[in-house]
């Protein structure tokens, strides 16, 4: 017998009990539920933005290898010390051949472990492809609901198209660090635009002054960055946990600066019309595919187009008349029968 898939799953009250007194375990498994069954993020999504506590997102990225989770580890510790609590979403990356991931990001933040002010989540990118897991800004919510007003938000290693984190963090920190090459290169038209403040780590190896040239000259010839003010560059090693006592500063700093200037609520906005936006185009599709069986005939037709050399707009136009005649029949049937 095949499984009914019309079953409406829901979280369970025990759950929810759990999680608003507080259990850390019920955190754990209600952000495993976001990970992996998105017809559950309606009803969570509901129960959470209510709770919220306006927890600040830091991002911090940078090309792999440059120490984001020692960074990450470091300024975690300072904003505890300094009276927050801290929720770390760590994303590694998902092995396009097994689909499996090493979530090491844990175990190189062992000196946090057992610190009640702390939640440390590492998440598998799957399907994501802007250096963040689908998942990531519902864990964020999460993490917000059960009382973390710092979430650091570390992504995988990117370069200048993976975006991803400038939608779902309030600052954006970029990690970078001497001796990289042309990584300035490869970055200059995408994330660098982006960032709020950046760091040059591992500042103690050769490179550090080439590097913070390179950054110079970029501002210099950024149109982009005529019209705003030059982002702060810092200089630390993690490793040696040097340096970053400035850096937690500078990154509090803007924090307060944003959250005054009222663009901590403009990026909020921005956040849930992504999420709208995301959510209808979903929908629609759905919608679309289940009257038209729309899967099957987009590839007959395909095939066809690419046979004859035609282009798809009249297809496309076609189907949207006819998608909406459909949506007006049904509208008039459920007027009908009410």
């Amino acid at each position: 017998m095949r499984p009914n898939r019309h079953v409406v799953r829901s979280i369970s009250p025990q759950l929810w009990e759990e999680f608003f007194r507080g259990s850390r375990l019920a955190c754990a498994r209600l952000i495993t539920k976001v990970e992996n069954d998105l017809e559950l993020i309606p009803e969570i999504r509901d129960r959470l933005i209510p709770q919220r506590k306006g927890a600040v997102r830091v991002g911090i990225t940078g090309p792999p290898g440059v120490g984001k989770s020692t960074v990450a580890a470091g300024l975690a510790r300072r904003a505890v010390k300094d009276g927050h609590s801290v929720g770390i979403i760590a994303v590694d990356p998902t092995s396009p051949f097994t689909g499996g991931a090493f979530l090491g990001d844990r175990v190189r933040m062992q000196s946090l472990m057992g610190d009640d002010r702390v939640f440390i989540r590492s998440l598998a990118s799957r399907d994501g492809h802007g250096g963040l897991s689908p998942a990531t800004p519902h864990v964020a919510e999460v993490l917000d609901a059960f009382g973390m007003d710092r979430i650091f938000i570390e992504t995988v290693g990117v370069g200048q198209a993976e975006l991803d984190v400038v939608t779902c963090a309030d600052l954006i920190l970029l990690v970078l660090q001497p001796g990289t090459g042309d990584v300035i290169q490869t970055l200059k038209a995408g994330i660098t635009e982006a960032a709020d403040l950046f760091l040059v780590n591992k500042a103690d190896l050769p490179g550090t002054e080439s590097l913070l040239e390179a950054l110079g000259f970029l501002f210099e010839i950024s149109a982009h960055r005529h019209v705003h003010t030059r982002p702060p560059i810092l200089t630390a090693s993690a490793v040696k946990d040097e340096g970053l006592d400035g850096v937690y500063s500078e990154t509090e700093r803007l924090i307060e600066r944003l959250i005054q200037s009222g663009q901590y609520q403009d990026k909020k906005r921005q956040q849930m019309e992504r999420e709208i936006r995301e959510s209808l185009q979903q929908m629609l599709w759905d919608r679309f595919a289940a009257m038209t069986n729309a899967p099957e005939e987009i590839r007959i037709l395909c095939e066809r187009l690419i046979k004859n050399g035609q282009s798809p707009y009249p297809f496309i136009q076609a189907m949207d008349s006819n998608v909406r005649m459909e949506l007006v029949n049904q509208r008039a049937g459920n007027e009908n029968d009410g």
